[in-house]
């Protein structure tokens, strides 16, 4: 997406995923590898250039 549309982009592309490690098996264990809604309002406001 990045390459098709870089001319077109205001801010760099701002990946949001999990942890970088295997997925666990627990599950409170998974709920911290996941992203929250905090960290992807907040990467989203980082892009859009807006105080979080």
């Amino acid at each position: 997406m990045e390459s098709d549309a870089f001319d077109y982009l205001d801010a760099p592309v701002q990946r949001v995923t999990g942890a970088d490690i295997p997925m666990p098996y627990a599950q409170n264990l998974e709920t911290h590898s996941l992203p929250t809604v905090d960290h992807i309002v907040d990467s989203a406001l980082r892009v859009l250039y807006k105080k979080a």
